[in-house]
């Protein structure tokens, strides 16, 4: 769906893109999902009693690495249909970006500055109640602290955003054959540092080591069905992932 919302493919590159799409989903079913598995399992078992400082600096890299395997595998698989659009199917794709960049800039950076800092702290609130539950009032403010400490990063990181989407957008645009653009297409995500500006790549720095500190915070502080609600969620993410990872392929049926 959400490459339906961007893209305005053809019958020949909805089918094409049908086939890959589901031959991606058997690539990560089998060899991806019991990775997740193994990894939200063995974060239960740290978190347990407690988050430490090293706790999170693993599961940070842990994330990356499949990150980058994940963002490798998607880029392969898209690079065959992104090199057959045409001029107007990528002015489109640019449009719909535009559209969403809107979206995003009115709902979470607003001018007012006291409706940015509601709109990004109930988002935050919301992604550690996610994991929590419920939250203290006082956890709330810890986390409202953090994010007026970083409204300019976020501000930084939608101008990052709509960076790479144009540098995305003018590689899919001049470079025509897949062997080409597929690593620099990658380059862009795996190597994200190289396409940051120096100033963005020292507020992330800041922002990464606050994030962390927040997060040993809010940890220091959960109550017990707080921590049992957040460990029962990893368990419960690792039992879906090993269903689903059991599941039969379908990507060759759907090629026959």
């Amino acid at each position: 769906y959400t490459a339906h919302d961007y893209f305005d493919l053809n019958e020949r590159q909805n089918d094409q893109f049908r086939k890959r799409l589901l031959q991606f989903h058997d690539w990560h079913r089998a060899n991806e999902l019991p990775l997740y598995a193994r990894l939200l399992r063995t974060g239960a078992q740290r978190g347990e009693k407690g988050i430490t400082r090293e706790d999170v600096a693993w599961a940070a890299a842990e994330m990356r690495a499949r990150y980058r395997v994940l963002i490798v595998k998607t880029v392969d698989e898209a690079s065959p249909i992104l090199v057959t659009l045409s001029p107007a199917q990528i002015k489109e794709l640019e449009k719909r970006l535009a559209k969403a960049n809107e979206k995003f800039a009115r709902e979470f950076l607003p001018a007012d500055e006291d409706k940015r800092t509601r709109a990004q702290a109930k988002r935050l609130v919301g992604r550690f109640k996610e994991w929590t539950g419920t939250l203290s009032d006082e956890q709330e403010d810890r986390i409202e602290r953090f994010v007026k400490a970083h409204m300019h990063t976020t501000q930084m990181r939608f101008e990052n955003r709509k960076r790479w989407q144009r540098e995305a957008v003018g590689l899919i645009r001049r470079v025509r054959t897949q062997k080409e653009l597929a690593p620099r297409l990658a380059d862009i995500f795996v190597q994200p540092a190289n396409h940051r500006l120096p100033e963005y790549v020292q507020a992330l720095v800041a922002w990464e080591s606050d994030l962390t500190e927040l997060i040993l915070d809010i940890d220091r502080t959960l109550a017990t069905e707080q921590r049992a609600h957040f460990l029962h969620r990893l368990q419960r993410y690792a039992e879906d992932f090993e269903a689903l990872s059991a599941e039969p392929a379908v990507g060759a049926q759907a090629g026959n």
